[in-house]
């Protein structure tokens, strides 16, 4: 076993081929087991919607022994449960709690430095990051050089609204990114669930605020079937502002231009694992995101009033999310746990 270093282990690693003996040693040996798990969230959520299964769930690849017992696969999970069981997963997809089963994540655009702002839990305070380098965010995308001149591309005037169209679309790929957990190998859901979010970057759909930009995305998420993400309603939301904020003082944009090219090369990977067919709404909002590259590069005092936006929506959504987290917690100080008892209405139980 690579983990633990027992004889004859029967199962490998379908991601790295490592050689492991068992579950326990398969969760223990880090970011594969973390992908494997997201990915069984987000399979049983496709089987539920009807959609073919992908093969990112084929379970533990099983190397046997001469003389091993046939091991099950683990495959048509959904179809193994009973229907209480699917009600339950239901529930906790429909409620957010199934984001909590999933491994926490960390952005690239992560400014901690030993500590970290959380994304999820809509407070914006900080706590010590005491997890190791292991729960540290990945590198950054590069910044693309060079970015051709919005002049190059466009020679009318353009609308003062076209700024808008920018933190609807970043809200789109940080939500794809996270509920993915940045795994870059899941084409083409990755980048479609940065489609399906936003609406700039599936067709022509003027915003007239930031606010209307950013609760659209958020609401074209929930009107998709789409879990919610990791980061949280409110998490989602910060993300888009600390992308406009950016890290590097010198270059405020860096991080926006490093956003949009990593989407952009998302796009192009996507495209590419569908039929040619297919391939249409890939290459529009390729362009989309081409165009908002070259815009934004020459815009920074729009990134930094987008970016004031952009932090004043989240504040909103996370003083909401605080208040019904605190009403959340009364009714289970009351029911005793997360739900009701049975036979028990649940808002008259209220103190």
């Amino acid at each position: 076993c690579g983990l633990c270093s027992a004889a004859a282990p029967p199962y490998t690693c379908p991601r790295c081929h490592r050689r492991l003996c068992s579950l326990r040693c398969y969760r223990a040996h880090g970011p594969c087991a973390e992908a494997f798990y997201r990915d069984q969230v987000l399979e049983a959520l496709r089987a539920e919607r009807g959609s073919t299964p992908s093969s990112a769930l084929r379970g533990l690849r099983e190397l046997r022994e001469p003389g091993d017992p046939v091991r099950p696969r683990g495959r048509g999970l959904w179809e193994q449960l009973s229907e209480g069981e699917r009600d339950e997963f239901r529930r906790l997809l429909s409620s957010g709690e199934a984001a909590a089963l999933l491994p926490r994540w960390r952005p690239w655009w992560w400014r901690g430095r030993g500590r970290v702002e959380e994304l999820g839990d809509g407070s914006g305070t900080e706590e010590e990051d005491e997890e190791g380098s292991e729960d540290r965010p990945g590198p950054a995308p590069p910044v693309p050089t060079p970015v051709p001149p919005l002049s190059a591309l466009r020679a009318a005037p353009l609308s003062p609204l076209v700024r808008f169209q920018l933190p609807n679309v970043l809200f789109g790929y940080a939500f794809a990114l996270s509920l993915h957990g940045g795994d870059e190998t899941l084409l083409p859901e990755l980048p479609d669930a940065a489609i399906a979010t936003s609406a700039a970057l599936r067709d022509r759909c003027p915003f007239a605020s930031t606010a209307e930009a950013l609760l659209s995305a958020r609401s074209d998420a929930r009107a998709a079937g789409l879990p919610l993400s990791p980061l949280g309603d409110s998490g989602a939301l910060l993300a888009v502002a600390q992308l406009l904020e950016g890290r590097d003082s010198r270059d405020p944009g860096a991080d926006v231009a490093a956003a949009l090219w990593h989407l952009w090369r998302l796009l192009r990977a996507g495209a590419r694992a569908l039929p040619p067919p297919e391939r249409g709404r890939f290459r529009g909002a390729r362009r989309k995101v081409g165009f908002l590259l070259s815009w934004s590069r020459g815009a920074t005092e729009e990134l930094a009033q987008l970016a004031r936006e952009a932090r004043g929506v989240h504040a909103e959504v996370a003083a909401e999310e605080a208040a019904v987290a605190q009403i959340r917690q009364r009714l289970e100080n009351v029911w005793g746990g997360p739900r009701p008892p049975p036979g028990k209405g649940g808002m008259e139980e209220a103190p």
